[in-house]
């Protein structure tokens, strides 16, 4: 064994010696690689896949289970600012089912669960804060699970009950809410967030509801309905938006007529944001209608007299002349009675109309063949100006500055050609991976080639000092040459080779000799030791 091991490492270290710098260079480099991407593999491949053990945690049960994890020797990590455990995949349930007997999670800091710690001391009052607390504490679980919401706190101020209604307060909420990074709540969240909390306590409204979220920003105010999502923050994403999208439908227009790059539009508007409460009462008659009730009153007189006529006396009693008349009197009233019709009309102005806007479009002056008093018209129709409540518009042709779009473009191409030279980059990579492979693979041939070649060699040693041992055997006491005349049998190599003649073979076993003396002594030393045995 240990012989058999000497002539192996002999022979590796001459095919070692054959190969050039180069080729050396490149088997150790790729032997470095193979080691590299095994340790890396083996990493990967014993690298435990955690699971969440449990996820959203206070401070204090974090902390209690990181402890049990540690006495238990599990291995763990956190995730989400430490509110989520995660351990081996393995070892998930069983871990799971340790915690739970030994009460954890048993954080108290919010829910139904204060409850259950209330002794049979405790005063009313303590039983109203503790409800209280409880009910904060269910509604923020139930914030918080809302897509893109990490935390959040609620705040309820419930006022105690009073024996007269109408001096009895209204409850009120405030929800403070914080998100995950890269997430913000839109309107319709907003209003989701106040309804749930509203809905959840006896004789609270939307109104009442304030939320905040974690940057101070108001999302909600107290007000009315028409104010939930509509803060200082809210308007202007609502006017922003609008403007936005005035100028987007704009900007359609104008490069369908003028062409892209060729125009500009800019939106100006005023929103309101004030909620406006109109009633309006008419009453009218119906002409068409029959009328309710028709009175109709006629007087006529007719008779005859004398008229009162003479001197006024120093009584002031007129003295009768004695002349005489007749008198008529005739008086026709009608009264009618139509039904009568009332209209009342409510009307609520919701925030987010327009009050007035100011579209300016800016035309280049390299685009010819452009009409601004049509197009201005067109911009009007589309962006629906109203001159009545004030709107402006104005179009003007003026020259563009290029020099920035032309250094975004040569920023561009040298972009795309270092993108470019990364990828042709990363091709080399691949290409010298796959050449340092195939050059192992042919060096590999290579070798096994050579050693190949070395034990048709040996072989031929073999065969011919067999032949002449076994003519020495034969022909005792007579000299016998090796390289004599006679021919052979001819000993066909792979692909149909010519006969190899006595002499060719000495040539072959001379340069054996000559390129591997040391294999050549150790196989003689072999077998002349088999003789002696």
């Amino acid at each position: 064994m240990p012989r058999a091991m000497n002539q192996t490492l002999q022979r590796l270290q001459k095919q070692l010696a054959a190969f050039t710098v180069a080729q050396r260079v490149i088997g150790v480099l790729l032997l470095v690689g193979v080691v590299i991407a095994g340790l890396a593999f083996f990493r990967w491949a014993s690298a435990p896949t955690y699971a969440p053990l449990f996820s959203n945690l206070a401070g204090s049960d974090a902390s209690a289970i990181v402890d049990k994890l540690d006495g238990d020797g599990v291995k763990y990590k956190l995730a989400d600012g430490g509110s989520t455990v995660l351990v081996p995949n393995d070892v998930v349930y069983t871990e799971r089912v340790k915690l739970s007997g030994a009460g954890l999670p048993a954080s108290s800091e919010g829910g139904y669960s204060l409850l259950d710690q209330q002794g049979v001391t405790a005063s009313q009052f303590q039983q109203q804060v503790t409800y209280q607390r409880a009910l904060e504490g269910e509604l923020a679980k139930t914030v918080q699970a809302i897509d893109g919401v990490s935390t959040a706190v609620v705040h309820l101020a419930i006022p105690a009950k009073d024996v007269f209604l109408d001096e009895q307060s209204k409850p009120s909420a405030s929800v403070l809410v914080g998100m995950k990074p890269g997430v913000q709540l839109n309107d319709q969240q907003v209003q989701s967030v106040v309804h749930l909390v509203a809905s959840s306590i006896e004789g609270m409204s939307p109104e009442d509801v304030t939320v905040v979220d974690g940057k101070g920003n108001l999302l909600s105010t107290k007000g009315g309905p028409g104010s939930v999502g509509v803060g200082g923050t809210s308007r202007d994403q609502m006017t922003a938006d609008y403007e936005s999208r005035q100028a987007s439908q704009l900007q359609s227009v104008l490069d369908k007529i003028v062409g892209p790059g060729r125009a500009v539009a800019q939106v100006n508007a005023t929103l309101q944001f004030d909620t406006i409460d109109t009633t309006t009462e008419r009453v009218y008659t119906d002409p068409q209608a029959k009328p309710l009730a028709t009175t109709t009153t006629k007087e006529t007189y007719s008779g005859g007299g004398g008229a009162a006529s003479g001197v006024l006396g120093t009584d002031n009693i007129a003295v009768p002349s004695g002349s005489s008349g007749t008198g008529k009197y005739d008086k026709t009233t009608t009264t009618t009675n139509n039904a009568e019709s009332k209209v009342t009309e409510k009307k609520s102005a919701t925030p987010g109309s327009v009050v007035r806007q100011s579209v300016s479009v800016v035309v280049d002056t390299k685009a010819t063949g452009v009409d601004l008093t049509k197009l201005e018209s067109a911009i009007s129709t589309a962006a629906g100006i109203d001159t009545t409540r004030g709107d402006t518009l104005n179009v003007t042709s003026l020259p563009f500055d290029t020099s920035t779009a032309k250094t975004a473009a040569a920023e561009l191409k040298k972009a795309e050609a270092a993108q470019q030279k990364a990828q042709l980059i990363g091709w080399a990579k691949q290409a010298l991976i796959i050449l340092g492979i195939a050059v192992l693979l042919l060096l590999i041939w290579m070798s096994r080639r050579k050693k190949r070649g070395a034990v048709s060699a040996e072989e031929l040693v073999r065969l011919d000092l067999m032949e002449q041992r076994e003519a020495a055997l034969a022909l005792p006491g007579q000299r016998r040459a090796i390289d004599g005349a006679e021919q052979v049998p001819a000993l066909e190599a792979a692909g149909g080779a010519a006969p190899v003649t006595p002499q060719r073979r000495k040539d072959d076993v001379l340069a054996l000799v000559e390129r591997q003396p040391d294999e050549v002594a150790e196989l003689l030393r072999g077998w002349l030791a088999d003789r002696r045995s």
